[in-house]
């Protein structure tokens, strides 16, 4: 766990918004039962660090008191602040293996390619369209 990453009052609040976004429910694992605020909070925050400041700011509005009433009126009056809160939540939730078992989800996984030609690939599939389209290119405008 980092312990930079926020307040114990700060991870306090994640804690009990989780537990009401993500309650226990008959075989699935709750928020707090997933490990989310203890370690794939943090976890989430490795992999999207950029969205750590407007988390941040969403949790301490929330107060611990009436968190279903919070996210309600969130929800309501500001929906893409509540699109954030729930996106963090629900994401660091599915990294949890606890979590990913009971959905039945195993993360992305590959197909293995055989070298076999793909139909989607072949004349008469999905690709004509963009056959048919030519080459395009909408020009950027400035440096890279």
């Amino acid at each position: 766990m980092n312990d930079d990453l926020m307040t114990d009052e700060q991870r306090e609040a994640v804690y009990v918004l989780a537990e009401t976004l993500i309650p226990a429910h008959p075989g699935a694992p709750s928020a707090d039962q997933a490990g989310l605020s203890a370690r794939f909070l943090d976890e989430f925050f490795a992999l999207r660090a950029d969205m750590l400041p407007a988390f941040l700011t969403i949790v301490d509005r929330a107060g611990l008191e009436d968190t279903r009433g919070f996210c309600d009126r969130l929800r309501a009056s500001e929906p893409a602040a509540f699109d954030t809160l729930t996106f963090v939540i629900a994401g660091a939730y599915l990294l949890s293996p606890k979590a990913r078992a009971w959905l039945g989800y195993q993360g992305q996984v590959g197909e293995a390619q055989d070298g076999s030609s793909q139909p989607e690939y072949a004349p008469g599939g999905l690709l004509d369209r963009v056959r048919e389209r030519g080459p395009i290119f909408r020009a950027t405008t400035g440096a890279l």
